[in-house]
């Protein structure tokens, strides 16, 4: 797999099959860890482009709501990401579980969504009908204890038109640990082939 340069925005790409054009967003903070494990596992082989948010700046959002501003405007690299989102047909969220919720990182790029709503005028209309599939990993029992993140997930496809089209909950801790799983990856992989090619 091609090394990541965010200098250029060069994202890992895998080619091969043709599939629906998606993007792949990796909310992990460990490097390497099971959720590169995943979209290296999983994504091989498929027409597909994968982000590490964590190699990316993206600010925090500040609500100007009730203000002229109506948001604060930063140069960082969430307009570049955004618009990768915008352009795909399915956006892929892969996530560890931090504190029974998505991590830090993947949450600030998704508050900056009250940004495009201000920012692009039909934010709201481009995303609706976009395919969001989430795959999540934890150490302690995700298959339940991770049910909070999919509500999440619902409520905000809900609110712009999306369709949340699957949650994939493996469990594993270790670094790597989640290689041990092949029917897990399997699943995932089986699921995009049978549901995304064109």
């Amino acid at each position: 797999f091609p090394s990541h340069d965010k200098q250029q925005y060069s994202p890992q790409w895998f080619g091969v099959k043709r599939m629906s054009k998606f993007v792949v967003f990796n909310g992990s903070s460990r490097y390497p860890g099971n959720s590169s494990v995943i979209v290296e596992k999983v994504f091989s082989g498929f027409d597909a482009e994968a982000f590490r948010l964590k190699d990316f700046t993206i600010t925090q959002y500040e609500d100007y709501r009730e203000t002229d501003l109506k948001y604060k405007p930063v140069t960082d690299d969430y307009d570049y990401l955004i618009n990768k989102f915008l352009h795909s047909d399915v956006a892929v969220f892969v996530s560890p579980v931090y504190w029974y919720g998505i991590s830090g990182t993947m949450k600030v790029f998704i508050d900056r969504f009250s940004e495009s709503l201000k920012k692009i005028p039909d934010f709201r209309q481009r995303c609706q009908g976009k395919k969001i599939v989430l795959i999540v990993i934890g150490g302690d029992n995700p298959q339940h204890k991770a049910n909070i993140i999919t509500t999440q997930f619902e409520y905000i496809c809900e609110f712009l038109g999306m369709s949340l089209c699957h949650t994939f909950k493996g469990e594993a801790d270790r670094a790597g640990e989640i290689k041990e799983q092949h029917e897990f990856i399997l699943s995932i992989k089986n699921y995009f082939e049978s549901n995304f090619i064109i």
